[in-house]
């Protein structure tokens, strides 16, 4: 199965950036000739139906199965803080690496317009 995504990703070589974003998403054999594919959100669903009959037939040709079918699952991401602001970007990296507060204090650094 992995085999068959990869060429099939080979073949799209010249998709566009969001296209590409969907051939490095897990893909796994499910039941009831089923392949599903982990994606991160409702867009990355919009963009996988712009080639979504052309990839189930691939599919079904290479692994000689007419009764493959696309599955979609959108993983939600749990309790992952959006981070906008410099300042919560700040806050985050100093959480990573406590020496930044200290760098930026010595610069004489101000991230809040």
């Amino acid at each position: 199965m992995q085999r068959v995504w990869k060429a099939f990703a080979e073949q799209k070589i010249d998709a566009g950036d969001t296209e590409r974003l969907i051939f490095g998403k897990t893909v796994s054999k499910g039941e009831n000739h089923s392949v599903t594919i982990l994606l991160s959100s409702q867009l990355e669903v919009s963009f996988l139906e712009k080639f979504d009959t052309e990839l189930v037939q691939f599919l079904r040709s290479e692994l000689q199965n007419d009764h493959i079918v696309i599955r979609r699952e959108i993983e939600e991401i749990k309790d992952e803080k959006k981070l906008y602001t410099s300042t919560d970007i700040f806050d985050y990296m100093v959480k990573q690496n406590p020496d930044l507060k200290d760098l930026k204090d010595r610069l004489g650094l101000d991230f809040d317009y």
